[in-house]
């Protein structure tokens, strides 16, 4: 289970801790058998798991700083963890892909302690990125910037599949996201081949049964521990859980911390539906349904591949049904009847009312809830509001503007004609029936 064996993230930093009175000495790196290669300036620990720790450096060499992950010195003494060590660095060495860190070198101590070295990242990972209070559920900047960097995370596993490696540790703290934009896919630990074997031989940590990953985030056939089960369906499930923390805040097991209970629900296939989860944030259910298949217990029910996944949130991106939010108190006029429509408007939370003046009396059109839209015939035929709608209780909307709808839509040329023509033949037609309605009454 990765919560005790797992090795930390490459590097999470905001800053690099060098200097003087930082390097390690002589008398640490004997003691803790420390790799002290003569063109590196090993500076103290930064990071560590149940396996590895992580040391910043400098390489005297290129004159650059350098992450340098090292096995610790009493796990070195068993192949299990040595060999699955090594194999972590030989195919993390072999996936050269601009969102997967790279790696420099590979070596064993005199007393067989192995490390290897890479790129130092500076930025943060992408749970704490997740975190952050500027980037609330549902807020536009959340969406729009998290799934940008999902993509680029489906990039890198992509390419990996595509290589044989399925990572089996997808999670936001296994990312990276850096300062200037670049996103890396870190800690390959426990990944396992498909294709071929690490050139230092079979490793018997890829193959071991038990759960592997971490709970909350693994496939259901990861926790029941068959490695041979284990595909990259699996990886798209860890994807689909994190697509799942964008949107509801939460993992697809719910809010529960202890990790058996997580590991139980995993499986059961016990996935907490994306539409209950998010209820309170009113995401689109485009992209509730693009969670809900990335997360099915069932593999079968999953997305075939992660380039298909990646397709389909792409495709949600392009679109743009990211919306400006607007709140309303309950009693707040949205649209008053007689008005110009420059916006539609799709309620999120709450309900509205619809009403038209007749003689001097307001007649209630419709009572509308989560889900609904109001406003898009003014706005597709460029005329004033035919109803007013009110805010029944405190109502969220998305707001969508005519600039938006024509690109999102694709609402030039013939195309727009026709959505016009329907939506014209609509209103007539409900205005028919409307006075039909009335001389009957």
């Amino acid at each position: 289970m990765a919560d005790d064996t797992q090795q930390p993230p490459v590097c999470v930093i905001e800053s690099i801790p060098v200097g003087g009175d930082n390097q390690v000495t002589a008398a640490e790196a004997q003691a803790e058998g420390i790799p002290t290669p003569p063109h590196l300036l090993l500076y103290r620990e930064l990071a560590r798991g149940g396996m590895g720790r992580i040391h910043p450096a400098t390489d005297r060499n290129l004159l650059r700083h350098v992450a340098l992950k090292r096995l610790d010195q009493t796990l070195a003494l068993r192949s299990f963890y040595r060999d699955g060590f090594i194999a972590e660095a030989q195919m993390t060495g072999q996936l050269e892909h601009p969102n997967i860190v790279p790696v420099h070198e590979l070596s064993v101590t005199d007393r067989g302690v192995p490390y290897f070295t890479m790129k130092l990242v500076h930025g943060v990972s992408f749970d704490r990125w997740l975190a952050s209070p500027a980037r609330p559920l549902g807020s536009t900047e959340r969406l729009e910037e998290a799934l940008e960097i999902f993509s680029k995370v489906c990039d890198a596993v992509a390419y990996a599949h595509h290589r044989g490696v399925i990572h089996r540790d997808l999670k936001p703290e296994n990312i990276m996201v850096a300062a200037f934009g670049q996103v890396y896919v870190m800690d390959w630990g426990l990944a396992r081949l498909t294709k071929t074997r690490p050139a230092s031989g079979p490793s018997a940590q890829m193959e071991a049964p038990g759960p592997v990953g971490t709970p909350g985030y693994m496939a259901p056939e990861q926790a029941r521990g068959e490695p041979d089960e284990m595909t990259e369906r699996s990886d798209v499930f860890g994807l689909g859980a994190i697509l799942y923390e964008i949107v509801a805040g939460t993992t697809p097991f719910g809010d529960e911390r202890d990790p058996e209970v997580l590991i139980a629900r995993a499986k059961a296939g016990d996935v907490v539906p994306i539409d209950r989860a998010a209820a309170h944030v009113g995401v689109s259910k485009r992209l509730r349904d693009i969670v809900a298949r990335a997360v099915h217990p069932d593999p079968v029910h999953r997305y075939g591949s992660v380039v298909e996944l990646q397709r389909d949130v792409n495709a949600f991106l392009r679109v743009g049904l990211h919306l400006p939010r607007r709140v309303f108190e309950a009693g707040a006029l949205i649209m008053r009847e007689g008005d110009a429509g420059d916006t539609a408007y799709m309620i999120v939370h709450g309900r509205c009312r619809a009403f038209r003046t007749v003689d001097g009396r307001e007649e209630t059109l419709a009572v509308m809830g989560g889900g609904d839209v109001f406003g898009e015939m003014a706005l597709l035929l460029d005329e004033p509001r035919a109803a007013s709608v009110a805010a029944v209780d405190r109502v969220t909307v998305l707001v969508l503007d005519k600039a938006t709808m024509t690109e999102g839509l694709g609402l030039g040329g013939w195309t727009g004609a026709l959505v016009r023509a329907l939506a014209g033949r609509f209103r007539d037609l409900e205005e028919q029936v409307r006075r039909s309605g009335m001389r009957r009454g």
